[in-house]
């Protein structure tokens, strides 16, 4: 009985019950944040048309799979030019990595900037997602396949700001107290919406930019 009545409260046409906390609402990137919207993000990259309508912005561009070898390619495939008010240089990249790119952007990254910077971010640059490679270690580049290798991660470069200004992870990671302050709470920030996040600290193939994937338990280092 009380599963039945919990059905018809977040059901009903009526409810009071907000959508960004109605779990029966598929996830908008536009909508208030909430304890349900990772879960509803997960949701909805299960599939490129779910992924799209989380998405809704003409920046994210549908394509075709793309199958360079049995190990590499791109199923949910798209291209992607910007996510909210942050431009990128355009990147083809399977669509779960667009949909955290925006959730990173729109829920922590324009707060953040306002907050340690004093502006808003207006560019993510990145050195690109796919690659068909196998992961990189100290030793070179091992038997597993890396991530990249189906689009499932994207490495970001640096930011861009309104007033002009720009950091570089390369340069900046230990740079000024602002510098560091505004990359360190990116970072930290983007292993809420990713499953995997690496920093500079991490090792020196890590040194220039932050390696974030969509796949993954949490880690964050």
């Amino acid at each position: 009985m009380i599963g039945a009545l919990s059905v018809v409260a977040v059901t009903h046409p009526d409810t009071p019950l907000p959508r960004a906390w109605n779990p029966t609402v598929p996830l908008k990137v536009s909508a208030p944040y909430s304890a349900l919207t990772l879960w509803k993000a997960s949701v909805a990259e299960r599939s490129l048309a779910t992924c799209l309508a989380a998405l809704d912005t003409p920046s994210v561009v549908p394509l075709e799979p793309f199958r360079e070898s049995d190990s590499c390619g791109i199923e949910d495939r798209v291209r992607i030019d910007g996510v909210g008010s942050a431009e990128l240089a355009a990147v083809e990249t399977d669509c779960a990595i667009a949909l955290r790119l925006a959730l990173w952007e729109r829920h922590d990254l324009q707060t953040l900037a306002r907050v340690t910077v004093g502006t808003t971010v207006s560019q993510i640059r990145h050195f690109s997602s796919y690659a068909c490679r196998g992961i990189r270690t100290p030793e070179g580049e091992g038997r597993r396949m890396s991530l990249h290798a189906m689009g499932r991660a994207i490495d970001i470069s640096g930011f861009g700001f309104s007033d002009g200004r720009t950091l570089a992870v390369s340069d900046d990671w230990k740079g000024d107290p602002i510098a560091q302050a505004f990359l360190r709470g990116a970072w930290k920030s983007a292993c809420r919406w990713f499953g995997g996040v690496l920093c500079p600290d991490y090792n020196a193939l890590h040194e220039d930019h932050f390696h974030l994937q969509v796949p993954g338990r949490g880690f964050c280092r």
